[in-house]
Order: C-alpha cells, then sequence, then structure tokens
C-alpha cells in the first residue's frame, strides 16, 4: 500500500530540496496570526457549544474532575495562502513558523518559559498546489483519537462544506487507509503526513482542536460534540453498508480483548475473566485482527459489549441505542468512553477496580491481573446480562 501511495504522490506533485537553517516557531492566536498574515481568514464553526450528560457514575461526588455539564471550546478552520507547514515529529502542524494555540490539545505545549522554540527545518520541502486539507492529531494511531479526534476533523470539512484538491493526512496504518475507503476518500487526493518533513500548499485549510479535557486537572477523560461523533457514526456506517459488507454473522454478545495491547493496560488473566462471561453466550475478539469494516458491522450488531477501556471500545460509537455496554475499569479512570455511550444512548454499567489516584502515576497503564470476585459479583447483580 505504502509503495502505490507514494507512487500517486510522485506523479502530483513536485520535490525540491534545498539546505534551511533552524527556525524560531512562534505561539500565536488565531487572531495574531491571521494579523501577522493578513492573506488568511478563519471560519467560527462553533460558537459557545454546550454539552450535557448524565453524571459519570463510577465517581459521581468527584464531579468537578469529569464535570457532565458545560461548554466546549469553540471550533475554528484556518485558511492560509501561500502558506508553508512543518509536521512537527512530536505530531503538532506549524504553519508559517506558526504554532497556532488553538489548535492544542490536553494542556501539551513545547512552549513553557518563552513565546517560540527552536525547530529545525527539514532538507525537502514538497510543493503541493492547490488547495490542502490537514487533518491530524497528536496520537493519530491510537485507534480512539483516530475515530474521534481524525474523523471528526474529517467530518467537520464536510459540515462546513469545504471543498480542497488534496487531503494531507496520517496513513501509515491498514485502519486509517480502510477508514478513509470507507469514507468515499479519493486515494489520488491523499499525501501522507511525513512527520520532520515541510509542505507549500497555494492555499492551506486546518481545523483547530475538536476535543476537550478538563484544564489543570490530572484525569483522563475527552469531551466530543455530539454532532460531529453522530457525523463520523452515519458516515461510516453507510459507507460499510455501501460496500456491501453485510454477509458476516456477528453474535449479539461480544467481549473485546485487550491482548494486543502490547503490555498497556493488558490483563494478564484476561483468559480467566472470559470464561466467567462464557458461559453466558459471549465471543471475544481480538479486534486488530478484524478490518475497520467487520468492527463496525460487529458493534452495530451487538446487543451487549464487554470492553475493557480502551480504544477498541471507540467502536461503541457504532452501536445501536439501547445496546448494553458493560465497562471494564481497571487502574486507569476515564469517563470518555462513558460520555461517548451516553450521546450514542446506550445502556452503561461498569465493573469497577479503579482507584481515583492512581490515575496521575504510571500505575494505571501497567500489566495487572483483573480480580474475578468483582467479576463473579456482577454477574450474581445482572443474571439477565
Amino acid at each position: 500500500m505504502k509503495r502505490i501511495v507514494n507512487t500517486w504522490i510522485l506523479s502530483l506533485i513536485c520535490f525540491v530540496s534545498t539546505f534551511l537553517q533552524a527556525s524560531r516557531i512562534y505561539q500565536r492566536s488565531l487572531s495574531e496570526f491571521v494579523k501577522e498574515f493578513p492573506q488568511s481568514s478563519y471560519l467560527q464553526c462553533t460558537n459557545n457549544y454546550s454539552f450535557n450528560h448524565a453524571p459519570f457514575p463510577l465517581y459521581p461526588e468527584d464531579s468537578k474532575f469529569f464535570p457532565s455539564q458545560g461548554e466546549h471550546a469553540d471550533i475554528f478552520l484556518l485558511e492560509a495562502s501561500k502558506a508553508s507547514v512543518l509536521f512537527d515529529v512530536s505530531g503538532y502542524v506549524y504553519i508559517n513558523d506558526s504554532f497556532i494555540k488553538e489548535t492544542q490539545i490536553k494542556n501539551l505545549s513545547s512552549f513553557h518559559k518563552s513565546n517560540f522554540v527552536d525547530r529545525k527545518n527539514p532538507s525537502r520541502i514538497t510543493k503541493i498546489p492547490g488547495r490542502v486539507a490537514i487533518v491530524s492529531h497528536l496520537y493519530p494511531y491510537c485507534y480512539g483519537h483516530w475515530i474521534f479526534d481524525v474523523l471528526g476533523q474529517l467530518a467537520l470539512l464536510e459540515i462546513n462544506n469545504i471543498e480542497y484538491d488534496y487531503l494531507c493526512i496520517p496513513y501509515y496504518t491498514k485502519f486509517m487507509q480502510q477508514s478513509l475507503d470507507i469514507w468515499g476518500i479519493d486515494r489520488s487526493k491523499i499525501v501522507p503526513i511525513v512527520y520532520g518533513a515541510t509542505i507549500q500548499a497555494d492555499s492551506v485549510i486546518m481545523a483547530t482542536a475538536i476535543s476537550q479535557d478538563k484544564p489543570g486537572v490530572r484525569v483522563s477523560c475527552n469531551y466530543y460534540h455530539d454532532f460531529l461523533l453522530m457525523y463520523v457514526r452515519n458516515k461510516m456506517i453507510d459507507g460499510v453498508n455501501s460496500l456491501s459488507e453485510k454477509s458476516y454473522n456477528f453474535p449479539e454478545k461480544i467481549f473485546i480483548s485487550r491482548k494486543g495491547a502490547k503490555g498497556k493496560r493488558s490483563v494478564l488473566n484476561e483468559d480467566e475473566v472470559f470464561e466467567l462471561f462464557k458461559p453466558y453466550g459471549f465471543v471475544r475478539y481480538e479486534l486488530e485482527h478484524l478490518s475497520v469494516s467487520q468492527q463496525i458491522l460487529l458493534f452495530n450488531n451487538a446487543k451487549t459489549v464487554i470492553s475493557f477501556v480502551g480504544s477498541g471500545a471507540a467502536n461503541i460509537l457504532f452501536c445501536k441505542a439501547g445496546t448494553n455496554y458493560v465497562e471494564i475499569t481497571q487502574k486507569m479512570v476515564d469517563a470518555t468512553f462513558f460520555f461517548v455511550s451516553d450521546t450514542c444512548k446506550l445502556k452503561y454499567s461498569f465493573i469497577n477496580d479503579s482507584t481515583f489516584v492512581d490515575n496521575g502515576g504510571g500505575i494505571w497503564a501497567s500489566p495487572e491481573p483483573f480480580p474475578l470476585h468483582k467479576i463473579e459479583k456482577f454477574l450474581v447483580e445482572h443474571p439477565d446480562l
């Protein structure tokens, strides 16, 4: 696939090599950027857009950490003419030697004591004719962030009827490639992002951050705009249906494995945990062995989903309203999937082994067994699971 993509790119764009010195990248707000580069403009896509969820049931007494009501930060689309864009190895995008403050997520920034950082420019610049839409994220390799954040930006472009000649986007995993096929993106328009490289284009379009967490609080939770989530859900389900891939006979009760988690929050006794659910008719799936289409159909068909906290649970976005979603929570406290399930009108319940104070340290990511007595207690309390 990568060879094919590179062939497309070579036929579409021109590479120019030159030696560039280190340069300073400045922090600028959208308004400051437009003032500095008056050939630029931005579109405000939301205005005081609010969210209103049910309280997070694991820690309802700690609503200050997981507020169920509030306002999202406003979302914008920036367009800059004759722009130069550096794809930093950190994952951030710098346009005209500027870091746009509104693109920052999770209070993560290279700018601490000064308003600029030094970055080495790459030796290769890729010149692309026409309008280029840039869709990226700090963690696009994470399936959950890909579904919610990256595809959410694609949704924002479509909702606002933004047309572009090329789409510059991460494109190095199978799920990225499969997702864009399902979405219906013309492969000839895709220019894979190369981190550490620079592009120049007649016009560049880029979204600000579309997810936020609670500023200044060391907890794991992302808040997503409901209209973007539902757009992604419907677009992907419609795309799968159009591909005529509905011949799979998936069960109605599914258990999502973490065996492919590569050690991060892996469950040392997962086989024993699953054996407790197996008599209830559950079938276990390692999602990394399924295509994106199969994952969407698997969750869309399910009536009950059992899942540990993790990216695989992002697929609950494709569940039908009323589906039972049982979240097995290890040390990490994360309200993200609860809020997504609330948006999708799922029936949420949980089996909890988290301790709130653990989330600030490294223990939340450590492999560990899950207490079987908590699973057994849940099954006794839910005999009709």
